[in-house]
């Protein structure tokens, strides 16, 4: 059975205008099932709507399998676990199982086998549809709802059906079956690690393997560059050893340019050392107090016999001054001259 559920507004009435296109029906045979057609105002299955479904399904069934159970697989639609409907069904002997939550997109019978062929099916087949109304001059406005109908005929067959449940090991009931496909829904792999561990390892070795024989290779193998004219002849050992003479002298060249590069950078330290020294020197020839004046020579400067320690004629007879003399002493013993020398 076929529900086709769509969307319209309606009036205080609960009465709507729709339009629709509708393919021939076929003629019933034990094989094919029927359908119909229903509006509601958001375009989905509600609970009330599910429930006149049931009572079809328990209907149809009955006419055809008179005194048999139906077991039906759904998923958790709230809309699906309606108390009245329940009750409604199992009267009818109609079985309702519901998937556990999260599980239905992965256990869903129509999404493993039916759906795959049927959307395989439907793009050829709608391909032809629009393809043969352009050739007649026709509106391809209904071309994608002829190649369904005949798509859905086509590939919702007994087989078709019974395999994708056997697919999803909904039935007969395969619990490795269902915990595989969960596992690989979770990204999962049976030996406890994720899938993605799984394939990182097996890349890995798949690269050592590769490297493996890409060493084997490469053993017996060489090569070179070399510079050669057009239409000259050569041999494999002039070849070789004409690569070999290029590769020395270009290691040569190389080991000058690292030495160049290297006594540039020594030269550059040692500018760097002098100016650092330069500046060293300054600031031992400036004046303590002020950190102005530079001792250019002359005996008015008060200088620590160390070198490392003056004052200005102008600073040294200051109160502040002998402030910082006393600190310097506390460091350095050698005592002042009144001179530089």
């Amino acid at each position: 059975m076929s529900i086709y559920v769509l969307k319209a507004k309606f009036d205080e009435d609960g009465q709507s205008d729709v339009n629709f296109t509708l393919q021939p029906a076929t003629r019933v045979t034990r094989r094919s099932w029927p359908r119909y057609f229903c509006w509601t105002d958001t375009g989905f299955l509600n609970a009330e709507l599910f429930g006149r479904v049931m009572d079809l399904v328990a209907d149809e069934w009955e006419v055809r399998n008179p005194g048999l159970p139906l077991l039906l697989f759904g998923d958790q639609c709230s809309a699906h676990m309606s108390i009245d409907t329940l009750e409604r069904a199992l009267k009818r002997q109609l079985y309702l199982f519901f998937l556990v939550a999260n599980a239905s997109h992965f256990l869903q019978p129509l999404d493993a086998e039916p759906f795959a062929a049927f959307h395989s099916f439907l793009r050829r087949t709608n391909e032809a549809y629009v393809f043969d109304a352009i050739m007649v001059g026709k509106s391809t406005r209904d071309a994608l709802l002829a190649a369904a109908y005949h798509s859905e005929r086509r590939t919702f067959t007994p087989r078709v059906v019974t395999k994708a449940f056997k697919t999803t090991g909904l039935w007969p009931l395969n619990i490795p079956v269902v915990l595989a496909r969960a596992h690989d829904n979770l990204g999962v792999a049976t030996g406890g690690e994720t899938a993605r561990n799984e394939a990182r390892v097996m890349a890995a070795k798949t690269i050592a393997a590769a490297r493996e024989r890409s060493a084997k290779v490469s053993a017996g193998v060489s090569s070179g560059t070399v510079s050669v004219q057009r239409a000259a002849l050569h041999s494999p050992y002039s070849l070789l050893a004409a690569a070999r003479k290029r590769t020395a002298e270009q290691e040569e060249e190389a080991a000058q340019r690292r030495a160049r590069k290297m006594a540039r950078m020594e030269n550059k330290a040692a500018k760097v050392r002098t100016v650092e020294e330069a500046a060293a020197a300054r600031l031992l020839l400036t004046c303590r107090a002020c950190a102005v004046s530079r001792h250019r020579g002359g005996g008015e400067w008060k200088v620590c016999l160390c070198g490392n320690w003056r004052a200005c004629p102008k600073c040294k007879d200051e109160f502040s001054t002998s402030s910082l003399i006393a600190t310097h002493m506390e460091n350095c013993s050698a005592g002042f001259s009144g001179s530089s020398e």
